[in-house]
């Protein structure tokens, strides 16, 4: 029997997270995203967050592969993944990140202004720090790590790790990604453990 599938798209509000769950994954496998039911459905955040998670916990019961979207800026979605992995499920992290708070500010105010949905800046700046925190973690949970810059016009793949191996690392790094995991790059390099 296939063990299923758990993908997670992470990264701070406007990284780009909906865009390439669009292009990759959207129709392949079942998606909870609270922003799309809120948006879909007429819901307030609050409700559409409730029906995310009872999704959520509905495909994990049933075993079942799916993929969520978050900011990664709360606890419940590590939760999440810890659940999946200690049910046998393979985990899948993508995280999409921007050079800077402004920069995710700077796209919510164009994607607003073509009529999507709006996050305060002081939540986009509380988030994005956040969401940069537990990216370790989320990294450790993982089986399969995909990280991408999306600073530019075009992203980029900048660090590929599958099972605790690394198979690719960018040589051009962004500040962002750097400053979040100086550790474990180090050690993707070739560099000593320095955790110690």
């Amino acid at each position: 029997m296939k063990r299923a599938s758990l993908w997670v798209v992470a990264g701070p509000n406007g990284a780009g997270k909906s865009t390439l769950v669009e292009r990759y994954l959207r129709g392949r496998l079942p998606l909870v995203n609270p922003d799309n039911l809120q948006r879909e459905q007429g819901l307030t955040a609050r409700r559409a967050g409730e029906l995310a998670i009872a999704a959520q916990n509905n495909y994990l019961d049933a075993r079942e592969s799916f993929v969520f979207e978050t900011t990664l800026s709360g606890r419940r979605e590590l939760s999440v993944m810890a659940r999946a992995k200690k049910d046998g499920y393979t985990i899948n992290l993508v995280f999409v990140g921007v050079r800077s708070p402004k920069t995710s500010i700077t796209r919510i105010e164009t994607r607003v202004a073509a009529g999507q949905h709006h996050v305060p800046p002081e939540d986009v700046v509380r988030r994005f720090a956040r969401s940069l925190a537990q990216l370790p973690e989320a990294m450790a949970l993982s089986d399969r790590i995909y990280v991408v810059d999306n600073s530019q016009r075009s992203r980029r793949l900048v660090l590929s790790i599958e099972r605790n191996r690394v198979k690719f690392v960018s040589r051009n790094l962004p500040a962002w990604l750097k400053r979040a995991l100086p550790k474990e790059l180090n050690l993707a390099r070739g560099g000593p453990d320095i955790s110690r």
